[in-house]
């Protein structure tokens, strides 16, 4: 089977999965959010898991008890407590990371900078993701995520066909200017498909908040600027992925979902979007 063709068919299982989890939640007057809320949290265990199986093939020591505190706490104290859970829990692990390299001799500062890392990445965006669908339902979040993989998969096809000049061929050798050019267009087209389907139809979803409401007048511009904006942060993020995988001397951080690699692969560019919407909804909001 073509490679194009296998990557194309694993992609639309993967987005049918998500769209059930994504009309749950709109169900029982919004009570089905939970389902969606432990897929989140199934996606950051394991994307941490991809993490640190990488980290420590690359030779460095993960105390990975504080991370797991961060895992299991995250989605109670967010529940109750919001933002302000969101960086307590964040706190508490760093000093649990700060208190191994104090206190067990086999911790070198790397691998105390690195278990923070893993922290940061992939824990804390995917935290910031269960607080948007706390605080404000799921339509910024899905803003976020349709943006980042529409322009993530039409500068991939757009570069497979058109070719041309490489934009950082030593980090990742396959993107090309082309590819993400016009993938800008596929960042606002993200947005708008989040637009017609949840609120012009509009398909059942927690929608708590929507920018219609938010911005009456200006919304369907949002929509474009903040896909655009989308497309250029996920870019950036593809990008930072690639590097840590040259880096660690690896093609993908696992084998999960075949051509597609692991989770953190097809995440890599949602991440970065997720904490640019968290940002514009802390202003919005």
């Amino acid at each position: 089977m073509n490679k194009v063709l296998k990557r194309t068919l694993t992609g639309l299982i993967l987005l049918t999965i998500l769209m059930g989890f994504i009309l749950l939640t709109g169900l029982w007057d919004g009570k089905g959010q939970p389902f969606f809320d432990a897929l989140l949290i199934i996606v950051m265990a394991y994307s941490t898991y991809e993490m640190i199986t990488c980290v420590r093939a690359g030779g460095y020591f993960v105390t990975v008890i504080p991370l797991c505190v961060a895992i299991a706490a995250l989605y109670p104290m967010i529940t109750f407590f919001g933002y302000t859970g969101f960086f307590v829990t964040l706190g508490v692990a760093f000093v649990l990371i700060f208190c191994f390299f104090i206190f067990d001799s086999r911790v070198t500062l790397k691998d105390m900078l690195m278990s923070s890392f893993v922290l940061i990445y992939p824990i804390a965006p995917i935290g910031l993701a269960l607080v948007m669908t706390s605080l404000y339902g799921m339509i910024p979040l899905l803003v976020a995520a349709a943006a980042a993989m529409l322009s993530d998969a039409i500068a991939y096809y757009a570069g497979s066909a058109i070719g041309g000049k490489k934009i950082f061929p030593k980090i990742s050798p396959k993107k090309t200017y082309a590819g993400s050019i016009i993938g800008l267009i596929g960042g606002a087209g993200g947005a708008m498909i989040v637009y017609a389907l949840f609120e012009v139809l509009p398909l059942p979803v927690n929608d708590s908040v929507t920018f219609e409401t938010l911005l009456p007048q200006t919304y369907i511009l949002f929509y474009c600027l903040c896909g655009t904006a989308i497309a250029v942060v996920s870019e950036i993020g593809d990008l930072f992925a690639s590097r840590i995988k040259r880096e660690l001397g690896i093609k993908d951080f696992s084998h999960a979902l075949g051509s597609h690699g692991g989770l953190l692969d097809r995440m890599d560019s949602i991440i970065f979007a997720i904490i640019f919407m968290a940002i514009v909804m802390a202003f919005l909001v």
